[in-house]
């Protein structure tokens, strides 16, 4: 019994020291961030010369020109846009592509997860397919339809590939399908239509999912850069991944303002994740749970 306890306190002596690791590993980026958000020019071009603590921490901890000048488009790389424009672009195009998305996923996965019909299968796997497609694939041609139809620097036209998620009908139909038929057949004797009980029995109980796919799709929606870049050319349209490639110059050395700029496009989602972290964990434990 005393090895067997020995092993066990070792195992998470272990595990607690890789999950430590792990976190510091994690961490340092986003530390090394604020930090250098914080620093003057002179402090980051003087860095060979001083210490290694005055390397790390900045002389003030006050210093927001660098966040006030990326936020307000005093920085020269903005052009005087100011950042908060691509944040608020970001936000509607994130926020409003979110919800076609999310009702195509939930009926889809509702219908392939507790509907029977014929070839449903096969239709579940090449609907399942689009996965497995580049964007870049279909860039080219979906590219002269949004053209085509007058949707170039617009939000209409940034959304459009957004507005189909694969991953998230499969996700929700795997949070649907452990829910017993039991509750439908149940909503139906009671006298319910088949949307009260999809909208009012069915989605609360796959509450979890849900805010799982929410915060990823936002994740991936703010993220986006590749189609932003072939469908905006407008300055005052372009979301935060577009403006945070206006920085990726190699004459530009103001890496205060760069490290700004990073550390407030990151805000939004933190902001997003540590509201909805418990249902995260509980969706993403409970997708794999049968029965």
């Amino acid at each position: 019994m005393d090895t067997v306890k020995i092993k066990q306190n070792a195992g998470k002596v272990v595990s607690t020291l890789l999950l430590a690791c792990f976190f510091i590993f994690i961490l340092i980026p986003f530390v090394m961030i604020v930090l250098t958000a914080l620093k003057t020019p002179a402090e980051i071009n003087d860095m060979p010369n001083r210490t290694l603590l005055h390397r790390l921490l900045p002389d003030s901890w006050t210093n927001f020109s660098n966040i006030k000048a990326v936020f307000f488009g005093y920085a020269s790389q903005l052009n005087g846009v100011p950042f908060y424009r691509f944040i608020i672009n970001s936000l509607i195009v994130t926020f409003f592509s979110l919800f076609p998305s999310l009702i195509l996923a939930l009926t889809s996965a509702y219908g392939f997860a507790k509907y029977d019909f014929p070839g449903k299968n096969i239709l579940f796997y090449l609907f399942l397919g689009l996965v497995m497609v580049p964007m870049e694939m279909i860039s080219i041609p979906l590219f002269m339809v949004v053209s085509k139809i007058k949707l170039i620097n617009t939000y209409v036209g940034m959304m459009v590939p957004s507005f189909i998620s694969a991953f998230g009908t499969f996700l929700l139909k795997e949070a649907f399908e452990p829910v017993p038929n039991s509750y439908i057949e149940a909503g139906r004797i009671d006298g319910a239509g088949e949307f009260w009980i999809f909208s009012r029995i069915m989605v609360p109980l796959i509450k979890g999912p849900l805010v799982t796919f929410v915060v990823i799709k936002c994740t991936w929606s703010w993220n986006d850069f590749f189609w932003p870049l072939l469908v905006v050319s407008n300055e005052k349209m372009k979301t935060v991944t577009l403006g945070l490639s206006k920085f990726s110059n190699d004459l530009f050395k103001e890496y205060g303002q760069l490290t700004a700029a990073v550390l407030i496009s990151i805000v939004p989602l933190l902001i997003v994740f540590i509201f909805c972290n418990k249902n995260i964990k509980a969706g993403l434990m409970n997708a794999g749970v049968k029965g």
